[in-house]
């Protein structure tokens, strides 16, 4: 398959919808009993910011977890820049928090084609991961934008 042109548009709803089911779905798997502690899963779109929230049950009282992460084209459209701005855990977290975190994704990307971290930012290079799927792509990202509760994409 081929993909040269897309417009695309997410809504808060729709990935909402998806991040339950993948939850419902990865509990059954060797990880379950962890991720069935992960309660409430959302996200929220706004001013830029893809930001994911969640509770934890890590003892009695049930933990608030936040992180904001922002979607940016990379080398010229042809990759997209994950940056996890900054993450918070009770009290706990912020850019040090953002950091240590993305040491840990670091190690679990390197040397995955495709895959590498700078920072806070996880690349994404777009093409090399369509082609592990057999989808060749014949074009690039124009634009990413996260506002009014939605994500749009236009792939060209």
């Amino acid at each position: 398959m081929t993909l040269s042109k897309l417009a695309l548009t997410v809504t808060e709803e729709d990935i909402n919808k998806g991040l339950e089911a993948a939850f419902e779905k990865m509990a059954e798997g060797p990880q379950g009993e962890a991720l069935k502690k992960v309660k409430n899963p959302r996200v929220e779109l706004k001013k830029g910011l893809v930001t994911f929230k969640c509770r934890a049950s890590m003892g009695i009282v049930p933990m608030p977890i936040e992180a904001q992460i922002r979607l940016e084209p990379a080398q010229n459209g042809s990759a997209l820049d994950i940056t996890l701005e900054k993450v918070s855990m009770m009290m706990m977290g912020g850019a040090a928090g953002a950091s240590a975190l993305m040491g840990q994704v670091a190690t679990a990307v390197a040397g995955k084609p495709g895959l590498s971290v700078n920072g806070t930012t996880l690349t994404v290079e777009i093409a090399t991961l369509a082609q592990q799927r057999g989808i060749t792509l014949g074009g690039t990202v124009r634009t990413l934008a996260v506002a009014d509760r939605a994500l749009t994409l236009d792939f060209e």
